[in-house]
């Protein structure tokens, strides 16, 4: 997770209103979050897994840029993200053998940003543009005799954004641009188990908006 620049702004003023009289604090965060990336982000994962007794999972991940801001206080975030190198994550997996559930995940973003507040007022102004050609992920899996369940998942996106706010005031804006192709991919040979599930995702850009 990036580290995020937070300015807290207080000010305040004397009063005899509901809450009583004396000097109430007013609290706000200015958030600046500025990510360039400029080379290319692969993970990759080989490996050969046998006789296993309990259970066996593999996480995979690659990511450009991402931001996180959390507050409880009124919040102004200016977001500027920008990805132009390869960014890819694989993992090719021979499992035999296994006791329990097998899992395997690959995910590749380029650009994230989660903004979660709790105030009077959210202002959000963000700007993502995935310059990357192809932001894959991918699972090459052959996997055998498991005695519980098989879950693959892969997926890949450009630019995702998630904003979540009571505020009564909450003005967003949110600029998303991918240049590339976006791929997500499985290429499994299952046998011998007890379930399996396999899914593939690939979004351009993606944004979730919620004001409650």
């Amino acid at each position: 997770m990036a580290a995020i620049p937070v300015c807290a702004a207080e000010s305040g003023s004397w009063s005899d209103g509901d809450e009583g009289f004396g000097y109430h604090e007013n609290k706000s965060a200015e958030v600046i979050n500025g990510q360039l990336n400029l080379g290319d982000v692969w993970s990759q994962i080989d490996t050969s897994i046998k006789h296993v007794d309990g259970d066996v999972g593999s996480a995979n991940v690659a990511v450009g840029n991402t931001a996180e801001v959390f507050t409880f206080s009124d919040t102004s975030v200016e977001n500027d993200q920008a990805s132009w190198g390869a960014i890819g994550a694989k993992t090719n997996a021979k499992v035999r053998g296994v006791g329990g559930d097998v899992t395997f995940t690959a995910t590749s973003l380029c650009n994230g940003l989660t903004v979660s507040t709790d105030p009077r007022v959210t202002a959000v102004n963000s700007k993502q543009v995935c310059g990357s050609a192809d932001p894959s992920a991918r699972v090459n899996a052959n996997i055998s005799h498991v005695a519980g369940g098989v879950g693959i998942q892969t997926t890949a996106v450009g630019n995702q954004i998630e904003v979540d706010s009571n505020a009564a005031k909450f003005p967003v804006t949110s600029s998303q641009v991918n240049h590339g192709s976006v791929i997500s991919g499985v290429n499994a040979r299952i046998r011998h188990v007890g379930s399996a599930a396999v899914s593939a995702t690939a979004a351009g850009n993606t944004a979730q908006i919620i004001q409650y």
